[in-house]
């Protein structure tokens, strides 16, 4: 039984992967709008965080992005907007890196308990 959740994280991550690797690029390589505006919506801080310019370097971007996806079940509340769009982009986002991290949770699991070989 412990497998069929591995199965549907799994495969929710495989399909969700290819869109997320150019949602990351155009959030680091493109206009640095894009993450100020999750910013303004999800940062405990937003003055403090912008106040130094190392926030714009991509892997700065990239890496607070994954943190707020990760958080966003917890952090959801902060945010201004009533955006559908937003919303509904973060917790794909949100469900996609969590997929990630539970599938091999349950596959490694799924291993130890001797259900896959």
């Amino acid at each position: 039984m412990i497998a069929i959740p591995a199965l549907i994280f799994s495969s929710y991550f495989l399909l969700w992967a290819v869109p997320a690797v150019f949602i990351l690029a155009a959030l680091a390589l493109g206009d640095i709008k894009r993450i100020e505006f999750i910013d303004q919506q999800l940062a405990k801080n937003n003055e403090k965080l912008h106040s130094t310019l190392r926030y714009q370097f991509s892997y700065t971007i990239v890496n607070r992005f994954m943190c707020y996806c990760f958080a966003y079940p917890l952090i959801r509340h902060r945010q201004k907007t009533n955006s559908y769009k937003f919303k509904l982009f973060m917790w794909i986002n949100c469900f996609g890196f969590w997929s990630f991290s539970l599938g091999i949770l349950f596959l490694y699991l799924s291993d130890i308990l001797g259900i896959i070989n």
